[in-house]
């Protein structure tokens, strides 16, 4: 009669304990290192070189699980509560804002009187934007972003287009990069406000580079 191919429990047991009491298995580095080296012969297919010894074994595995933590983090990053902060629209206005450029410095000037630094930066870029919404120099549209509307004035306002590509910056960055304002942010972005109300902006052109027949709008 043929031995049963399903070893009973007694045979069972016997048979782990004295595949268990071979050397390999008393040595756990010697795992570690068959394991290691099982792991870079599937990265990297057939080696063909001498096998690791105890510190290059320790090594690759320290490698391999930093590798594996910086993928969970990005991952994390990506589509996590920072990467759900990164993919918001960066808009300037909420939809529902339909404050006054006058208005919106009235609030700038009042956080900035309690040292809210950078809720007050942030409103007095609005202001701004909303100003150059109101003198026609930009036509805004619904989720403009602070780099969309600084684009659009440095078309009709070129001596003050680097510092509005700043202003916008710092916008996206009080506004959505999680940074804190500072007294200085706000001194600036007033003076560029006022600067940007006094200043006289050219005559938008067409495809053709002829000026629109339209009138220049002069700030009082």
């Amino acid at each position: 009669m043929s031995p049963p191919l399903t070893p009973g429990a007694d045979e069972a047991r016997r048979m782990l304990e004295q595949e268990l009491s071979k050397p390999e298995y008393l040595n756990p580095q010697g795992w570690l290192e068959e394991l290691v080296n099982r792991l870079f012969d599937w990265l990297v297919g057939d080696r063909r070189i001498t096998p690791m010894n105890d510190g290059q074994a320790t090594s690759l595995t320290v490698a391999v699980v930093l590798l594996v933590v910086a993928v969970g983090v990005g991952i994390w990053v990506f589509l996590g509560p920072l990467g759900a902060s990164r993919r918001r629209p960066r808009e300037v206005f909420a939809s529902e804002d339909a404050r006054t450029s006058g208005e919106l410095r009235a609030d700038s000037a009042r956080l900035a009187s309690d040292g809210r630094w950078g809720p007050a930066t942030l409103q007095r870029f609005r202001a701004m934007v909303r100003a150059l919404d109101e003198r026609a120099i930009i036509e805004p549209n619904p989720g403009l972003t602070a780099l969309e509307a600084a684009g659009r004035a440095a078309l009709r306002l070129p001596t003050v287009a680097e510092r509005l590509t700043v202003a916008a910056g710092v916008f996206d960055g009080l506004a959505y990069g999680g940074r804190s304002g500072s007294a200085e942010q706000y001194r600036v972005m007033a003076a560029l406000d006022e600067e940007v109300a006094a200043l006289r902006p050219t005559l938008p052109t067409d495809v053709a580079g002829t000026p629109d027949a339209v009138a220049v709008e002069v700030a009082e």
